[in-house]
């Protein structure tokens, strides 16, 4: 078994390096401003961070959290924003085991990696889904609160050999009150590397029939705790799908929700993941992220302000790489676009100046 971070040390320069990919992403852009307030400056932030995981003294603020209710299925989650030094050291830690992460992490999980994400998805459903056969959508239940701290440890200490690196996620890890802690960075990427073992569990699973070898599962494709199978056999899916059952339990005391086999032949049950929905090589949005982005495309056009005009380019990527160019078209929606970038950019400019 291959061990990783042999003699990892986190010394300044790696703390600074942290700090400074932590400040260029969309966390570092919203709390920026918070690192003034909370420690002086980013040097002392740094300063302390380091001192503190050499001394082994390491303490965070208490995460404060709050309970956000989703707009499409009305589910309610609660979100925890950590102090700027734990989002820090999220990154610190996340770096260190960044080559255990890439080792392990199977090239259909999609979420929170670079370059990949929903796109990954949209290319994979749009091939996928001519294939005809079968396929099952499933997801793991309350993912990030039944991910237990101690599953998580268990992992670490079996392929991490560095005492620092191990001490920082100890610490990260006490400070959530029931497993992962939704809103983190740190979590995000544990879990997907948690969740990487069932990945290659299903890709090993295989029959022998007429004296081959034939795997039970012909694609697969993760978002983090959503999973998507294909088979052409409806046998090998169901067993395929009970046996990753069996050994989420058994590994990581998760398990699945309610799950069913349909046909991929583009009926009234679709292949849907990431927030995209495949028929016949086409791919469309969602119905729900469908009507949230034409409320918004409407509402900017009968009232035009700049929190709308935000709203509108932020949905406008669903529509450009979605097969919608017809409904763009008689919709005349890229006239709305330009108007709302218009907006911005004209607000923008005043801001600067």
């Amino acid at each position: 078994m291959k061990s990783y971070c042999k003699g990892y040390a986190i010394t300044r320069e790696r703390v600074e390096d942290a700090y400074a990919l932590w400040r260029s992403g969309e966390s570092g852009r919203k709390n920026a401003w918070r690192v003034e307030e909370e420690h002086g400056s980013a040097e002392a932030l740094i300063d302390e961070i380091y001192e503190q995981i050499n001394a082994r003294t390491l303490e965070f603020r208490p995460i404060r959290r709050y309970t956000h209710i989703e707009p499409t299925n009305g589910k309610r989650r609660v979100i925890g924003v950590e102090s700027v030094k734990q989002q820090v050291c999220d990154y610190v830690a996340v770096e260190a085991l960044r080559p255990l992460i890439e080792a392990r992490l199977g090239y259909y999980q999609c979420a929170g990696v670079r370059n990949k994400g929903q796109k990954l998805c949209r290319k994979a459903l749009r091939r996928w889904s001519t294939e005809g056969g079968y396929f099952v959508k499933a997801d793991i239940r309350q993912c990030y609160p039944s991910t237990s701290t101690k599953v998580v440890m268990r992992v670490l200490r079996r392929y991490v050999r560095s005492e620092a690196v191990l001490y920082v996620c100890e610490v990260i890890m006490s400070t959530y009150d029931n497993g992962m802690e939704i809103g983190s960075y740190f979590s995000l990427c544990v879990i997907n590397l948690v969740l990487s073992f069932a990945y290659h569990h299903v890709e090993g699973l295989s029959k022998v029939r007429r004296g081959e070898g034939r795997r039970l599962v012909t694609h697969q494709i993760w978002h983090l705790d959503d999973v998507l199978l294909f088979s052409r056999d409806k046998r090998d899916l169901k067993s395929a799908t009970r046996s990753l059952e069996r050994y989420l339990k058994r590994e990581f005391g998760l398990s699945l929700k309610g799950w069913k086999v349909c046909r991929n032949d583009g009926g009234s049950e679709r292949p849907d993941m990431g927030g995209w929905v495949a028929c016949d090589g086409r791919v469309t949005l969602r119905k729900g992220i469908f009507l949230r982005g034409m409320r918004a495309f409407r509402r900017f056009k009968r009232h035009p302000t700049l929190r709308r005009a935000r709203r509108v380019c932020s949905y406008w990527g669903w529509w450009v790489h979605g097969d919608l160019m017809g409904h763009i078209r008689d919709r005349r929606l890229t006239r709305l676009k330009r108007v709302a970038a218009k907006m911005i950019r004209r607000y923008d400019r005043m801001v600067s100046t």
